[in-house]
């Protein structure tokens, strides 16, 4: 028996739908008053999938058309018939063109409602054997997902976070398209922590917005070399009003429906562009820092959207960001604080590495652990395969196009252990080992230079003070000596006298008419020959005193 699920405000006209479904066969498992929980009920329930899908066209809040094309965009396979008083000629065009399969006119007869019921379960059953046997057949991680990343405050780490995952999920997935949407309208930064030029945004789609192709986003969406998609944000702040929910819910639903992975950075202030993509999301995750404030920060954005009607029921998980050992709350504690589950991945507290990436505008500068552990994030998310964690170290690291020192490309895994000889664990154990010896050795061998220069100094500054000590001396031998002569006393017995007793060898004192001339000798801490013994001169002149 067919499944399918109503929306219509009008309590009449879904009761009369939902009776004549069931005279054609078809098990009705739920009937939603609203657009959003239509939407909602449609993510949820992923166990029980409904074959048809009938919009009544007094659905509300979101316009009828709009509801439509959203839903085909989301789930392809769903069958989707809409129910008018009075279609006209446009109305059926309009249908074929927003994803509907058929249009039935109201009041309802059994003849074309059973038979646009079964054109649709039909067209139904076999779209969905074609996407079976593709799941069959491949491996990878099914794709079409859009991920919102939430920011609890500023500065929790939405945008790296954002930008990281879109890199690790583009690499681990070469085959797949990865987009990353820059939703923080008034401050958006991804193309700064890319270095990539800012020609073209989101706010250059507005003009088109209506009539929007996939030539549309080719024009504006980024290629990156690592093979990552982005759609970066306005130049200016202010433009991003301008992206209003109609337009955010075309030019993502267009991503969505054409890309395997889109990941959106909605930032931490709610505005119409950024609810839609909270709304979209398969999955939402808030960042949070394992503070009090951001750690609130989570249950109040949680409430807001709740009260909006925006996010009521999704699923809403928290990533502990900026985690330290250090840190007042650790993650245990704080994944009992929020009201949220908690992913089980946090996110390490790599300060220096993250402020050098974002400084030089080079993700690939984050470190090996900021990394490993965004990888362990997109695996536990799906959007990265589990098997990733086994080749993680043969994995060439993704480069920055716009460093010019870093544009060659890493050899491959394969290729390396293909040229190799056998057993290069031990060859690469035994040159790592005699290359620590080296190490070690050139280490001790500059310790003892560095010794040896500072003794050398130490002892040049020694002689030095050796040499000023002797001049004072030598002068002072010369003032006593000059002084005993001028009242007739020996001047050598005087000079000799008030010398210092290790100074006493190496002095010579000469008489001559009015005047006493010494030479003293400077104690060398290295002896050397007579020729280079290092004297120091001094005189002082007589003056005769009378008796």
């Amino acid at each position: 028996m067919a499944r399918a699920v109503i929306l219509s405000t009008d309590e009449q006209r879904g009761w009369d739908i939902r009776q004549a479904l069931g005279a054609s066969d078809v098990d009705t498992l739920q009937v939603y008053t609203t657009s959003h929980a239509l939407l909602h009920g449609l993510s949820a329930n992923t166990d029980i999938s409904p074959d048809i899908l009938v919009v009544d066209e007094n659905c509300a809040p979101m316009p009828m058309w709009d509801l439509v094309r959203e839903v085909a965009s989301r789930t392809p396979a769903l069958a989707i018939l809409v129910v008018l008083a009075d279609p006209a000629p446009e109305d059926f065009a309009a249908a074929l063109d927003n994803g509907a399969r058929g249009v039935v006119r109201y009041p309802l007869s059994y003849e074309e409602v059973s038979s646009r019921v079964e054109n649709a379960v039909a067209w139904s059953a076999s779209v969905k054997q074609a996407v079976q046997k593709r799941s069959e057949n491949e491996t990878a991680v099914l794709g079409g997902r859009l991920v919102a990343i939430a920011s609890s405050k500023g500065g929790a780490g939405s945008s790296s976070v954002a930008l990281h995952l879109g890199l690790e999920t583009a690499r681990s997935r070469p085959g797949d398209r990865v987009v990353v949407v820059d939703l923080d309208l008034q401050k958006p930064d991804l193309s700064i922590l890319l270095d990539i030029p800012r020609y073209r945004g989101i706010t250059d789609l507005l003009p088109v917005v209506e009539e929007l192709t996939p030539r549309h986003l080719q024009d504006v969406v980024h290629e990156h070399a690592s093979g990552l998609s982005l759609l970066l944000g306005p130049q200016h702040g202010e433009r991003g009003e301008l992206v209003t929910e109609f337009a955010a819910r075309q030019i993502l639903g267009m991503l969505v429906s054409r890309s395997d992975v889109v990941i959106v950075d909605v930032g931490s202030v709610m505005g119409e562009a950024n609810s839609v993509a909270v709304e979209m999301a398969d999955e939402v995750i808030v960042c949070a820092t394992p503070d009090v404030l951001s750690l609130r920060g989570v249950q109040r954005i949680t409430e807001l959207w709740s009260r909006l009607s925006i996010r009521d029921g999704g699923p809403v998980k928290a990533l502990l960001n900026k985690v330290d050992k250090k840190s007042d709350l650790q993650p245990e504690t704080a994944r009992r604080i929020v009201t949220v589950p908690t992913l089980s991945t946090s996110i390490p507290y790599e300060f220096a590495s993250l402020e050098l990436a974002v400084n030089r505008r080079d993700p690939e500068l984050a470190g090996a652990a900021w990394s490993s552990r965004i990888e362990d994030l997109g695996i536990e998310m799906s959007l990265i395969p589990s098997h990733s964690l086994d080749d993680r170290s043969s994995r060439p690291r993704f480069r920055s196009a716009s460093r010019s020192t870093r544009t060659e490309t890493a050899p491959d895994a394969s290729d390396v252990a293909a040229a190799a000889p056998a057993q290069p664990d031990s060859r690469a154990a035994t040159t790592g080992r005699s290359r620590f010896r080296s190490d070690r050795g050139a280490v001790s061998i500059e310790a003892v230079g560095i010794t040896a220069l500072f003794a050398l100094f130490t002892a040049i500054a020694f002689q030095v003070l050796l040499v000023g000590v002797t001049a004072i001396f030598a002068s002072n031998a010369a003032n006593e000596g000059a002084r005993a002569a001028a009242v007739g006393a020996s001047a050598s017995h005087a000079a000799h006298s008030h010398t210092p007793q290790g100074w006493r060898d190496g002095l010579q004192v000469r008489e001559s008419p009015g005047r006493v001339s010494v030479e003293l000798s400077t104690p060398l801490l290295v002896p050397t020959t007579e020729g280079f013994d290092l004297t120091i001169p001094a005189s002082a002149g007589v003056v005769k005193e009378p008796y």
